[in-house]
């Protein structure tokens, strides 16, 4: 008989209940039929974020084409700001209702509606006829893809093998590049259509993805842990025994898994209110609360969105504007940062969540001090070199920000949360992610034309201070499960794997409780 496929090892030091999640596979995952399918589904869902990523690119785009400008009679300042930040109000509003529809419907279904959504904006957006029906489908849109980055993230951390949880979950986020760069260079390309169709046509690529989203998003495997919420034991248990074991019924990690999931969830149901009070109730929530709330800010308020909504009017501040010019290197940088933000995604496990955060937080301050220092520069005194200078340290602060903080929002602050709170801080995060991407969509083409430097000062400090946020704050969550990583915060209060403990009171394998075999064996969890 051959051996199981998973390979249980226990006693971390985060407990004796707890395994690493990196020695379970002995294998790269596609030698494993099982793991190449669920994949292959989970892309689907991984797809929802390039959604955002076009809708980002085209809106830095579309300010390239002349046919936009000319249409929208060149829009700046505050006038500018509405066109973006429109959009946030969108995703702001449905953050009040999101939190119950996805633990009613699931998260599957709360895709799809998301999917429908965009589609019906990206309609408005490409026959708009004036302002109001621009900014209104920006709105529409806003909606739309509230609803699939409140569900996808809960469904890839909940469904994915724990050993390529951390990996799957933050390469989320990290396709928002993926479409950045499709629409980037597709925008390139429509600067030669000599019509209003140069902008609508981009515009409409937006569909695409949320088409693909509604087409195949039906036979994505559900999450386990909201079929358990349920009371749909039977199908959650039979998702990770097909999906994580190969069917293999012998295999431990499906019954391992299966009790961690249910003793949790009834610990949390036991003890929960179900009000948004549970949020700060305990010292753990509190903690929990606190690392989304403030990581959901920093996320943003580190000089993304000036790069990522207004290129063109930073281009333009360094002598860059050739709209053909501008459209290559928006193309080139969302390549460049794509690039960085795959990688890392694939070793977020290997170094931790806390030294990335804080190696790349010093590179952002390091590097954007320096750009606009150089920026500064040439419009004192026009030195095509600063010019040249700043959008080189424009490439590496960018470089900095997307090896992390594209994906964190998905690959450490979901995993973070308990179940019984997951689906209420999500939508938290949300709203604070939309408020302040607004916030800043606002002020930042106020800023770059009346307070220049003096606004991106101010950024630089809010960088120094979340560097002491993490340092201090956020503690490391890699190489445990999903269920495990509430030692972390409840300490002795978490939940813990009984099995274990019933595995070592009997010298043969629990059989009639689907028991789990494991190999006992001290394994060191890297923290930072």
């Amino acid at each position: 008989m051959a051996p199981p496929q998973n390979n249980i090892v226990t006693s971390t030091n985060r407990g004796d209940t707890t395994i690493n999640v990196r020695e379970l596979l002995q294998q790269p995952w596609y030698k494993y039929p099982h793991l190449r399918k669920l994949y292959a589904w989970m892309s689907v869902v991984l797809l929802v974020q390039a959604t955002n990523g076009l809708d980002g690119s085209i809106m830095n785009g579309m300010q390239t084409l002349t046919y936009w400008q000319s249409y929208f009679n060149h829009p700046t300042g505050a006038q500018l700001g509405l066109f973006n930040g429109t959009q946030g109000l969108g995703g702001v509003v449905s953050q009040f209702f999101l939190w119950w529809l996805v633990e009613k419907i699931g998260r599957k279904l709360t895709i799809i509606a998301g999917a429908v959504i965009i589609i019906i904006g990206v309609f408005l957006q490409s026959f708009a006829n004036g302002l109001v029906m621009f900014a209104c489908a920006r709105a529409v849109i806003g909606l739309g893809l509230s609803f699939e980055y409140t569900a996808a993230p809960m469904l890839v951390t909940e469904l994915a093998h724990p050993t390529h949880r951390a990996q799957l979950s933050t390469l989320l986020n990290t396709l928002y590049n993926f479409g950045a760069t499709l629409a980037a260079w597709i925008t390139l390309g429509t600067l030669q259509i000599q019509s209003d169709w140069s902008w609508r046509s981009v515009s409409l690529i937006q569909m695409f993805p949320s088409l693909i989203s509604i087409t195949l998003t039906w036979w994505v495997p559900e999450s386990p842990r909201w079929l358990v919420s349920q009371g749909r034991n039977e199908e959650a248990y039979k998702i990770l025994l097909d999906n994580h074991c190969g069917g293999d019924e012998s295999d431990p990690l499906t019954s391992f898994e299966f009790n961690e999931i249910q003793s949790t969830l009834t610990f949390e149901k036991e003890h929960s209110t179900g009000s948004w009070l549970d949020l700060v109730r305990t010292k753990g929530n509190r903690h929990r609360t606190w690392i989304v709330f403030t990581c959901a800010i920093a996320a943003q308020a580190s000089g993304t969105t000036l790069t990522g909504y207004y290129l063109a009017v930073v281009l333009r501040t360094i002598g860059v504007t050739n709209a053909q010019h501008q459209a290559i290197i928006n193309g080139c940088l969302t390549m460049w940062n794509m690039g960085w933000a795959f990688w890392g995604a694939f070793v977020i496990d290997r170094y931790g969540r806390r030294p990335m955060m804080l190696t790349s937080l010093t590179g952002i301050s390091k590097d954007l001090v320096r750009a606009l220092t150089e920026m500064d520069q040439y419009n004192v005194d026009g030195n095509v070199r600063a010019g040249q200078a700043s959008l080189a340290f424009i490439f590496l602060f960018t470089a900095f920000y997307s090896t992390v903080w594209n994906g964190i929002l998905t690959g450490y602050t979901v995993e973070v949360m308990s179940y019984d709170i997951r689906s209420k801080l999500i939508c938290t995060q949300n709203l604070l992610v939309q408020a302040t991407i607004t916030g800043f969509n606002y002020l930042n083409p106020v800023a770059i034309e009346h307070i220049s430097w003096k606004y991106y000062v101010v950024i630089c400090c809010i960088i120094l201070l979340e560097i002491v946020l993490v340092y201090f704050t956020y503690p490391e969550t890699s190489k445990i499960t999903l269920e495990e990583i509430s030692t972390i915060f409840d300490g002795k209060h978490a939940v813990h794997n009984d099995l274990l403990a019933k595995q070592e009171d009997q010298e043969e394998p629990l059989d009639d409780q689907k028991g789990v075999a494991v190999e006992r064996r001290e394994v060191s969890t890297n923290e930072a």
